[in-house]
Protein backbone atom coordinates (compact mmCIF):
# COMPACT_ATOMS: atom_id res chain seq x y z
CA UNK A 1 0.00 0.00 0.00
CA UNK A 2 1.43 3.38 -0.97
CA UNK A 3 1.77 6.29 1.41
CA UNK A 4 -0.30 9.41 0.74
CA UNK A 5 2.69 11.59 1.54
CA UNK A 6 6.30 11.83 0.48
CA UNK A 7 8.80 14.48 1.49
CA UNK A 8 10.16 16.84 -1.18
CA UNK A 9 13.43 15.40 -2.51
CA UNK A 10 16.75 16.88 -1.39
CA UNK A 11 20.12 16.22 -2.97
CA UNK A 12 22.85 18.74 -2.21
CA UNK A 13 24.82 17.60 -5.27
CA UNK A 14 22.00 18.92 -7.48
CA UNK A 15 21.29 22.12 -5.54
CA UNK A 16 22.42 25.73 -5.63
CA UNK A 17 22.28 28.31 -2.84
CA UNK A 18 20.36 31.48 -3.66
CA UNK A 19 20.57 34.65 -1.51
CA UNK A 20 17.15 35.96 -0.54
CA UNK A 21 17.77 39.67 -1.11
CA UNK A 22 18.76 39.39 -4.78
CA UNK A 23 16.01 36.79 -5.35
CA UNK A 24 13.30 39.18 -4.19
CA UNK A 25 14.83 42.04 -6.15
CA UNK A 26 14.80 39.91 -9.30
CA UNK A 27 11.18 38.81 -8.87
CA UNK A 28 10.00 42.37 -8.25
CA UNK A 29 11.85 43.62 -11.34
CA UNK A 30 10.31 40.88 -13.48
CA UNK A 31 6.76 41.62 -12.31
CA UNK A 32 7.17 45.39 -12.59
CA UNK A 33 8.48 44.92 -16.13
CA UNK A 34 5.16 43.26 -16.97
CA UNK A 35 3.26 46.28 -15.64
CA UNK A 36 2.57 45.40 -12.00
CA UNK A 37 2.63 48.18 -9.43
CA UNK A 38 5.75 47.79 -7.29
CA UNK A 39 3.81 47.26 -4.05
CA UNK A 40 1.86 44.39 -5.63
CA UNK A 41 5.00 42.98 -7.24
CA UNK A 42 6.52 42.86 -3.75
CA UNK A 43 3.44 41.04 -2.40
CA UNK A 44 3.73 38.41 -5.14
CA UNK A 45 7.48 38.04 -4.59
CA UNK A 46 7.02 37.63 -0.83
CA UNK A 47 4.41 34.88 -1.22
CA UNK A 48 6.61 32.97 -3.69
CA UNK A 49 9.70 33.23 -1.50
CA UNK A 50 7.73 32.19 1.60
CA UNK A 51 6.84 28.98 -0.22
CA UNK A 52 10.51 28.46 -1.16
CA UNK A 53 11.58 28.95 2.45
CA UNK A 54 9.20 26.18 3.52
CA UNK A 55 10.77 23.86 0.95
CA UNK A 56 7.69 23.98 -1.30
CA UNK A 57 9.63 24.99 -4.42
CA UNK A 58 6.88 23.59 -6.63
CA UNK A 59 4.80 26.61 -5.57
CA UNK A 60 7.64 29.10 -5.11
CA UNK A 61 9.87 31.19 -7.35
CA UNK A 62 10.26 28.32 -9.82
CA UNK A 63 6.74 29.12 -11.05
CA UNK A 64 7.57 32.74 -11.90
CA UNK A 65 7.84 32.13 -15.64
CA UNK A 66 4.37 30.58 -15.63
CA UNK A 67 2.86 33.82 -14.30
CA UNK A 68 4.90 36.00 -16.64
CA UNK A 69 3.70 33.93 -19.60
CA UNK A 70 0.09 34.30 -18.42
CA UNK A 71 0.56 38.07 -18.32
CA UNK A 72 2.01 37.96 -21.84
CA UNK A 73 -1.04 36.03 -23.05
CA UNK A 74 -3.49 38.36 -21.32
CA UNK A 75 -4.73 35.70 -18.91
CA UNK A 76 -3.43 37.70 -15.92
CA UNK A 77 -3.96 41.47 -15.79
CA UNK A 78 -0.87 42.87 -14.02
CA UNK A 79 -2.74 46.05 -13.05
CA UNK A 80 -6.12 44.52 -12.29
CA UNK A 81 -8.39 46.31 -9.86
CA UNK A 82 -9.79 43.94 -7.24
CA UNK A 83 -13.46 44.82 -6.82
CA UNK A 84 -15.77 44.34 -3.84
CA UNK A 85 -19.04 42.90 -5.14
CA UNK A 86 -20.77 42.33 -1.80
CA UNK A 87 -19.86 43.06 1.80
CA UNK A 88 -21.27 42.78 5.32
CA UNK A 89 -19.43 43.08 8.66
CA UNK A 90 -18.57 39.35 8.51
CA UNK A 91 -18.27 38.47 4.81
CA UNK A 92 -17.12 39.82 1.47
CA UNK A 93 -17.24 38.69 -2.14
CA UNK A 94 -14.39 39.97 -4.30
CA UNK A 95 -13.83 39.97 -8.05
CA UNK A 96 -10.14 39.44 -8.73
CA UNK A 97 -10.53 40.94 -12.22
CA UNK A 98 -7.96 38.45 -13.60
CA UNK A 99 -5.36 39.64 -11.10
CA UNK A 100 -2.34 37.62 -10.06
CA UNK A 101 -3.66 35.12 -7.54
CA UNK A 102 -1.05 35.91 -4.90
CA UNK A 103 -2.16 39.56 -4.81
CA UNK A 104 -5.91 38.82 -4.75
CA UNK A 105 -5.41 36.14 -2.08
CA UNK A 106 -3.31 38.44 0.10
CA UNK A 107 -5.90 41.22 -0.09
CA UNK A 108 -8.68 38.74 0.69
CA UNK A 109 -6.91 37.27 3.70
CA UNK A 110 -6.10 40.76 5.02
CA UNK A 111 -9.80 41.61 4.78
CA UNK A 112 -10.86 38.35 6.47
CA UNK A 113 -8.43 39.07 9.34
CA UNK A 114 -9.84 42.58 9.72
CA UNK A 115 -13.42 41.31 9.83
CA UNK A 116 -12.54 38.58 12.33
CA UNK A 117 -11.00 41.19 14.60
CA UNK A 118 -14.20 43.21 14.48
CA UNK A 119 -16.93 40.55 14.71
CA UNK A 120 -15.17 37.30 15.66
CA UNK A 121 -14.97 35.61 12.27
CA UNK A 122 -14.31 36.80 8.76
CA UNK A 123 -15.11 35.03 5.48
CA UNK A 124 -13.99 36.28 2.08
CA UNK A 125 -14.41 34.59 -1.30
CA UNK A 126 -12.69 35.60 -4.53
CA UNK A 127 -13.74 34.83 -8.09
CA UNK A 128 -12.02 35.59 -11.40
CA UNK A 129 -8.56 35.20 -9.89
CA UNK A 130 -5.57 33.03 -10.78
CA UNK A 131 -3.38 30.32 -9.22
CA UNK A 132 -2.31 31.61 -5.78
CA UNK A 133 0.67 29.33 -5.05
CA UNK A 134 1.08 27.69 -1.64
CA UNK A 135 -2.00 27.81 0.59
CA UNK A 136 0.07 27.78 3.80
CA UNK A 137 1.44 31.28 3.26
CA UNK A 138 -2.05 32.79 3.59
CA UNK A 139 -3.12 30.99 6.76
CA UNK A 140 0.21 32.03 8.26
CA UNK A 141 -0.89 35.64 7.79
CA UNK A 142 -3.74 34.93 10.22
CA UNK A 143 -1.45 33.00 12.56
CA UNK A 144 0.89 35.99 12.83
CA UNK A 145 -2.01 38.04 14.22
CA UNK A 146 -2.84 35.35 16.80
CA UNK A 147 -5.86 34.11 14.84
CA UNK A 148 -6.86 30.79 13.26
CA UNK A 149 -6.89 30.80 9.47
CA UNK A 150 -8.31 28.56 6.78
CA UNK A 151 -8.19 28.80 3.01
CA UNK A 152 -8.88 26.71 -0.04
CA UNK A 153 -8.75 27.24 -3.77
CA UNK A 154 -10.29 25.88 -6.94
CA UNK A 155 -7.24 25.22 -9.10
CA UNK A 156 -8.58 24.32 -12.52
CA UNK A 157 -10.13 21.53 -14.56
CA UNK A 158 -11.10 18.09 -13.27
CA UNK A 159 -7.76 16.28 -12.97
CA UNK A 160 -8.39 14.23 -9.79
CA UNK A 161 -10.32 11.00 -10.20
CA UNK A 162 -13.59 10.36 -8.43
CA UNK A 163 -13.28 7.52 -5.95
CA UNK A 164 -14.23 4.41 -7.89
CA UNK A 165 -13.45 5.97 -11.27
CA UNK A 166 -10.40 6.47 -13.47
CA UNK A 167 -11.69 9.79 -14.80
CA UNK A 168 -11.25 13.26 -13.38
CA UNK A 169 -14.16 14.59 -11.30
CA UNK A 170 -12.65 17.52 -9.45
CA UNK A 171 -9.53 19.67 -9.32
CA UNK A 172 -6.51 19.05 -7.12
CA UNK A 173 -7.66 21.74 -4.73
CA UNK A 174 -5.39 22.82 -1.88
CA UNK A 175 -6.67 23.32 1.66
CA UNK A 176 -4.81 24.81 4.60
CA UNK A 177 -5.45 25.45 8.29
CA UNK A 178 -3.16 27.54 10.47
CA UNK A 179 -3.33 27.71 14.27
CA UNK A 180 -1.06 29.92 16.44
CA UNK A 181 1.05 28.38 19.19
CA UNK A 182 2.91 30.09 22.02
CA UNK A 183 6.33 28.83 20.96
CA UNK A 184 7.95 26.85 18.20
CA UNK A 185 6.17 25.88 15.03
CA UNK A 186 2.57 26.94 14.51
CA UNK A 187 0.14 24.18 13.56
CA UNK A 188 -0.16 24.34 9.76
CA UNK A 189 -1.98 21.72 7.73
CA UNK A 190 -1.39 22.40 4.02
CA UNK A 191 -2.43 19.64 1.67
CA UNK A 192 -3.63 18.82 -1.80
CA UNK A 193 -6.79 16.75 -2.01
CA UNK A 194 -5.05 14.30 -4.33
CA UNK A 195 -2.20 12.12 -3.10
CA UNK A 196 0.21 14.84 -4.19
CA UNK A 197 0.30 18.08 -6.18
CA UNK A 198 1.20 18.47 -9.85
CA UNK A 199 4.08 20.69 -8.80
CA UNK A 200 5.55 18.00 -6.55
CA UNK A 201 5.49 15.57 -9.46
CA UNK A 202 7.46 18.14 -11.47
CA UNK A 203 9.95 18.33 -8.59
CA UNK A 204 10.29 14.53 -8.55
CA UNK A 205 11.06 14.56 -12.28
CA UNK A 206 13.56 17.40 -11.83
CA UNK A 207 15.52 15.26 -9.37
CA UNK A 208 15.31 12.24 -11.69
CA UNK A 209 12.82 10.41 -9.49
CA UNK A 210 9.69 8.49 -10.59
CA UNK A 211 6.12 9.13 -9.53
CA UNK A 212 5.49 6.98 -6.42
CA UNK A 213 3.32 3.90 -7.13
CA UNK A 214 -0.39 4.35 -6.55
CA UNK A 215 -0.45 8.10 -7.16
CA UNK A 216 -1.41 8.65 -10.79
CA UNK A 217 -3.10 7.28 -13.91
CA UNK A 218 -2.23 7.61 -17.59
CA UNK A 219 -4.48 8.33 -20.60
CA UNK A 220 -5.82 4.78 -20.50
CA UNK A 221 -6.68 4.94 -16.81
CA UNK A 222 -3.79 2.69 -15.85
CA UNK A 223 -1.44 3.32 -12.96
CA UNK A 224 1.83 4.98 -14.00
CA UNK A 225 5.10 6.03 -12.37
CA UNK A 226 6.24 7.98 -15.44
CA UNK A 227 5.55 11.69 -14.89
CA UNK A 228 5.42 12.33 -18.66
CA UNK A 229 2.37 10.07 -19.02
CA UNK A 230 0.31 11.26 -16.03
CA UNK A 231 -3.17 12.50 -16.92
CA UNK A 232 -5.13 12.01 -13.70
CA UNK A 233 -4.18 12.00 -10.02
CA UNK A 234 -5.74 9.70 -7.45
CA UNK A 235 -7.51 11.26 -4.44
CA UNK A 236 -5.81 11.17 -1.05
CA UNK A 237 -7.26 8.46 1.20
CA UNK A 238 -9.74 7.40 -1.46
CA UNK A 239 -13.25 8.74 -0.82
CA UNK A 240 -12.02 11.14 1.88
CA UNK A 241 -9.71 13.11 -0.38
CA UNK A 242 -12.32 13.03 -3.13
CA UNK A 243 -14.93 14.36 -0.70
CA UNK A 244 -12.60 17.12 0.56
CA UNK A 245 -11.87 18.18 -3.01
CA UNK A 246 -15.59 18.39 -3.76
CA UNK A 247 -16.26 20.50 -0.65
CA UNK A 248 -13.40 22.79 -1.65
CA UNK A 249 -14.82 23.11 -5.16
CA UNK A 250 -18.22 24.04 -3.76
CA UNK A 251 -16.84 26.65 -1.34
CA UNK A 252 -14.87 28.26 -4.15
CA UNK A 253 -16.37 27.51 -7.55
CA UNK A 254 -20.06 27.59 -6.58
CA UNK A 255 -20.08 29.89 -3.54
CA UNK A 256 -17.78 32.49 -5.11
CA UNK A 257 -19.84 32.63 -8.28
CA UNK A 258 -17.42 30.63 -10.42
CA UNK A 259 -17.51 27.08 -11.81
CA UNK A 260 -16.91 23.65 -10.37
CA UNK A 261 -13.89 21.94 -11.98
CA UNK A 262 -15.90 19.39 -13.95
CA UNK A 263 -17.65 22.30 -15.67
CA UNK A 264 -14.37 23.97 -16.64
CA UNK A 265 -13.44 23.13 -20.22
CA UNK A 266 -10.57 25.53 -20.89
CA UNK A 267 -6.98 25.44 -19.57
CA UNK A 268 -6.61 26.77 -16.00
CA UNK A 269 -4.68 29.80 -17.23
CA UNK A 270 -7.80 30.88 -19.13
CA UNK A 271 -10.54 29.66 -16.77
CA UNK A 272 -8.81 31.16 -13.73
CA UNK A 273 -9.24 30.19 -10.07
CA UNK A 274 -11.51 30.97 -7.14
CA UNK A 275 -10.51 31.19 -3.48
CA UNK A 276 -12.13 30.94 -0.03
CA UNK A 277 -10.68 32.46 3.20
CA UNK A 278 -11.97 32.08 6.75
CA UNK A 279 -10.46 33.55 9.92
CA UNK A 280 -11.38 33.02 13.59
CA UNK A 281 -10.35 35.50 16.27
CA UNK A 282 -9.93 32.92 19.02
CA UNK A 283 -9.86 35.42 21.88
CA UNK A 284 -13.48 36.34 21.12
CA UNK A 285 -14.45 32.71 21.78
CA UNK A 286 -12.26 31.70 24.71
CA UNK A 287 -9.63 33.05 27.09
CA UNK A 288 -6.32 33.00 25.24
CA UNK A 289 -4.56 31.51 28.25
CA UNK A 290 -6.91 28.53 28.32
CA UNK A 291 -6.63 28.00 24.57
CA UNK A 292 -2.84 28.01 24.56
CA UNK A 293 -2.46 26.00 27.77
CA UNK A 294 -4.67 23.27 26.31
CA UNK A 295 -2.84 23.33 22.98
CA UNK A 296 0.59 23.35 24.65
CA UNK A 297 -0.38 20.32 26.74
CA UNK A 298 -1.59 18.40 23.69
CA UNK A 299 1.51 19.23 21.64
CA UNK A 300 3.80 18.10 24.49
CA UNK A 301 1.89 14.83 24.88
CA UNK A 302 1.98 14.12 21.15
CA UNK A 303 5.72 14.76 20.98
CA UNK A 304 6.22 12.18 23.75
CA UNK A 305 4.32 9.41 21.97
CA UNK A 306 6.29 6.29 21.07
CA UNK A 307 7.61 6.28 17.50
CA UNK A 308 7.46 3.69 14.74
CA UNK A 309 10.95 4.76 13.61
CA UNK A 310 13.31 5.82 16.39
CA UNK A 311 15.08 8.18 13.99
CA UNK A 312 11.86 10.03 13.15
CA UNK A 313 10.16 11.79 16.07
CA UNK A 314 6.41 12.23 16.14
CA UNK A 315 5.57 15.59 14.60
CA UNK A 316 2.57 17.80 14.10
CA UNK A 317 1.53 19.21 10.72
CA UNK A 318 3.71 22.14 9.71
CA UNK A 319 6.70 21.34 11.94
CA UNK A 320 8.91 20.01 9.12
CA UNK A 321 8.21 23.09 6.97
CA UNK A 322 8.81 25.41 9.93
CA UNK A 323 12.17 23.74 10.58
CA UNK A 324 13.00 24.03 6.89
CA UNK A 325 12.18 27.75 7.01
CA UNK A 326 14.52 28.27 9.97
CA UNK A 327 17.32 26.43 8.11
CA UNK A 328 16.74 28.41 4.93
CA UNK A 329 16.87 31.70 6.83
CA UNK A 330 20.03 30.80 8.75
CA UNK A 331 21.96 28.71 6.21
CA UNK A 332 20.63 30.01 2.88
CA UNK A 333 17.96 28.94 0.41
CA UNK A 334 18.83 25.79 -1.54
CA UNK A 335 17.05 25.04 -4.83
CA UNK A 336 17.60 22.57 -7.64
CA UNK A 337 20.17 23.75 -10.21
CA UNK A 338 17.50 23.75 -12.95
CA UNK A 339 15.42 26.07 -10.77
CA UNK A 340 18.42 28.37 -10.30
CA UNK A 341 19.22 28.33 -14.02
CA UNK A 342 15.63 29.19 -14.91
CA UNK A 343 15.81 32.24 -12.64
CA UNK A 344 19.14 33.18 -14.22
CA UNK A 345 17.54 33.06 -17.68
CA UNK A 346 14.65 35.21 -16.49
CA UNK A 347 17.14 37.71 -15.05
CA UNK A 348 18.46 38.36 -18.55
CA UNK A 349 15.08 39.88 -19.42
CA UNK A 350 15.66 42.70 -16.96
CA UNK A 351 19.48 42.79 -17.29
CA UNK A 352 19.90 41.77 -13.69
CA UNK A 353 23.14 40.06 -12.65
CA UNK A 354 22.26 37.27 -10.25
CA UNK A 355 24.92 36.15 -7.73
CA UNK A 356 24.43 32.41 -8.30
Amino acid sequence: MSSDHFAPPQDRSQEVQIPLGPLKELLVKLFVRMGMFEVEAEIAADRLIEADLRGIHSHGSRTTERYLDSMDMGDIDPRAQILTLKETPAIAVLDGSKSMGHVAATRAMELAIKKAGEVGTGTVVVKNSHHFGAAAVYVLMAVKTGMIGYCTTNTGRATVAAHGSTQGATANNAIAWGVPTREGAPFVLDMACAKTSWGKLETQAMYGLPVPPGYALDNEGKETTDSSTVKTLLPAAGPRGYGLAMVSSILTGALAGGKLPINKTKPPEIEGSEHFFYVIDLKQFVEEEHFHAELDSAIKAIHQLSTVNENEPVRLPGELEWEQTQRSLSEGLLVHRDHANLLKELAERVRFDVPW
